[in-house]
């Protein structure tokens, strides 16, 4: 991962690569990164807007960046850095960790959303209607109704599947040496503990759990899911 730093070296260093027609690019509200770069003189093409997708094929009451990795990655993104001073030079180890980190988010929540934009028959259409045009500001925007999230409320027993599920999750997050919640998060474990999905199909209507996911351990997690059960 390469963070550029354009207040403090231009945009000539990586102009052609932003310019180029071959190269596709994608942010979350990208609408916002082609402002900003035209207005340091670059035309953007083939910009990619994840916030749109995201829009397209999920349900969700927030459709901004850390809502949507929890949802589809299962990994809460802190953005208390956003607000910290980015014109101070030389920038903070924290703050370009934080850009690197920002960006491998949105790239992976792109690819999650290709899958299951494919997986719905409305790939070609989405990816159409998510390109950022330059100059498409102007344009009137339609107003967008939060969807409500519905609480999950769990009976004793489905409590105890949980707790059978999170034993299972510490395992495999010890055994890949990452934190639990990336493995999955509560509140997945809770959806399946009240769901009880029994297929790899029936997984990717679980909150959470993306087509990579079920790829990596879906099979492993049904396991799992039933163990608990018995």
């Amino acid at each position: 991962m390469l963070v550029a730093d354009v207040l403090a070296t231009g945009v000539e260093p990586i102009r052609s690569l932003i310019e180029s027609p071959e190269v596709k690019m994608v942010a979350h509200n990208a609408r916002f990164d082609e402002g900003v770069l035209r207005g340091a003189g670059v035309q953007t093409v083939g910009l990619i807007d994840t916030l749109r997708m995201s829009r397209m094929a999920l349900t969700l009451a927030s459709h901004s960046l850390a809502s949507v990795s929890e949802h589809l990655l299962g990994l809460p993104v802190d953005k208390t850095l956003r607000t910290s001073n980015w014109r101070r030079r030389p920038l903070t180890r924290s703050q370009i960790e934080y850009a690197a980190l920002d960006a491998r988010v949105v790239l992976q929540v792109y690819e999650e959303l290709r899958l299951l934009l494919a997986g719905q028959g409305r790939l070609e259409v989405a990816l159409r209607a998510s390109e950022i045009t330059p100059g498409e500001e102007g344009k009137p925007r339609k107003k967008r109704v939060a969807a409500p999230v519905p609480e999950i409320l769990l009976t004793p027993e489905e409590k105890r599947v949980v707790l059978c599920l999170k034993k299972w999750r510490l395992e495999r997050s010890m055994s890949q040496r990452v934190p639990a919640y990336m493995i999955c998060p509560d509140r997945t474990l809770e959806h399946l503990a009240r769901a009880r999905p029994a297929t790899l199909e029936a997984l990717a209507s679980i909150y959470g759990l993306g087509e990579s996911k079920i790829r990596n351990f879906g099979e492993e997690l049904l396991r799992a899911l039933r163990d608990a059960s018995l």
